[in-house]
């Protein structure tokens, strides 16, 4: 997909691992350990296992054959689920991991900022992800960065409170998303029948 100047694609073996570690290094990550996950997946071309949903790593290179200069990162909440297993059961949570996506990075090098190539990279991710039949993209920002507030409102996303719980209201019932004093979610529904409001996010499961 060619925007403008840039090219948006997913990342592949070929791709220069330094640079995305760069393109990762100003990204807040909850855990440490992630930038490098992200970029030993890319490099050795691991999948998640299809019963769990699809991970992305889209790159913004200038086109046809210029520098990467901004990524996209975004992976159900598999671990998260896991967790969840003995309370929900392993059919119903395979299910929410093909219907609930983290947005997890999002990056772009000094040089191409002021483009919106963030939001096109945002933009192609949740394109990619409705195709699929998922019905929600959730994330967080950090509360030390409130210029990210309205950045992901820009792209339609609902941010709550600092600290501020989310709910899933699921079939079975309710089921609260973890929340820290430091983190502000992010919740965009992409699924008609799914809606956001008051801190709850309905209608998910919808026909599944």
């Amino acid at each position: 997909m060619v925007l403008d100047r840039y090219l948006i694609r997913p990342a592949t073996l070929d791709d220069d691992a330094e640079v995305v570690r760069a393109l990762l290094e100003p990204v807040d990550f909850m855990d440490a350990a992630m930038p490098g996950e992200i970029v030993d997946r890319m490099r050795t071309g691991w999948r998640l296992p299809a019963q769990f949903g699809t991970a992305t790593l889209l790159l913004a290179q200038e086109h046809p054959e210029g520098e990467v200069v901004g990524l996209a990162h975004a992976i159900p909440p598999v671990q998260w689920l896991l967790e969840m297993e003995a309370r929900l059961g392993r059919q119903l949570c395979m299910v929410l991991s093909l219907s609930l996506v983290e947005l997890e990075a999002v990056s772009v090098a000094d040089s191409a900022r002021g483009q919106g190539l963030g939001h096109r990279l945002v933009d192609e991710l949740i394109r990619s992800y409705s195709g699929q039949g998922y019905q929600a993209m959730l994330g967080g920002i950090h509360t030390h960065k409130p210029h990210l507030a309205p950045y992901y409102q820009g792209d339609g996303f609902e941010v709550l409170a600092p600290g501020a719980p989310l709910d899933l209201e699921l079939p079975v019932g309710r089921l609260r998303y973890p929340a820290s004093a430091s983190m502000r979610h992010l919740v965009r529904p992409l699924a008609p029948q799914v809606s956001y409001g008051h801190g709850v996010l309905r209608g998910l499961l919808g026909g599944r």
